[in-house]
């Protein structure tokens, strides 16, 4: 688990006092939820808008044409 490393490593990085176990696991908490926000953010793209043509298969997406081609 990771918040349980971490508030450990919290826990050595403090000279291993006693009594602050809830205060490390929350900073733990924290810290983990701040990295996967972080990596679920990146991952999220704006999406492109794209124009779809009608076909055999329902909504078959194409590359974005060009202002030139549509006219």
């Amino acid at each position: 688990m990771e918040i349980e490393r971490i508030a450990y490593e919290l826990w050595e990085q403090t000279r291993r006092v006693h009594g602050r176990d809830l205060e490390h696991w929350l900073e733990a908490e924290r810290i983990v939820k701040e990295r996967y926000e972080l990596e679920t953010r990146g991952k999220k793209k704006p999406q492109e808008e794209k124009k779809t043509v009608k076909s055999g298969k329902k909504g078959v997406k194409t590359q974005k044409r060009k202002k030139s081609e549509e006219s």
